[in-house]
């Protein structure tokens, strides 16, 4: 069996990581801000008002809190494809979007004083 994956079907191993995350268009200035429902090495699912279809691209920023006290954080810099849209019965929940990773890189942040 493969790292990451389970024996029941090919899907990655899902984590309940609860972290925030910023998303918008490609090449647009506004950012919606919202936070991560769960994570895999292959996508996230996160919840918001603000949604898109599927197959449209976004682009995802993940913040990783700093582990080791230096004020300084990770951030993921994630191109993503919206691949499912759950819609949710009531008002007291947002929709979910899920997204898969095509491509990442990493950047570090420095926390203001």
């Amino acid at each position: 069996m493969a790292r990451g994956f389970s024996e029941a079907s090919t899907r990655a191993n899902r984590f309940p990581v609860h972290i925030p995350l910023r998303f918008r268009l490609p090449h647009r200035p506004e950012w919606v801000e919202a936070r991560t429902e769960n994570a895999s090495r292959t996508g996230v699912l996160f919840r918001s008002e603000c949604i898109f279809k599927p197959t449209t691209r976004v682009e995802v920023r993940l913040e990783i809190p700093s582990t080791n006290g230096d004020g300084a954080h990770a951030e993921v810099v994630c191109e993503c494809e919206v691949v499912r849209v759950e819609q949710t019965r009531g008002a007291e929940i947002s929709p979910a979007l899920a997204v898969a990773i095509h491509k990442y890189r990493f950047t570090r942040k420095c926390q203001p004083n």
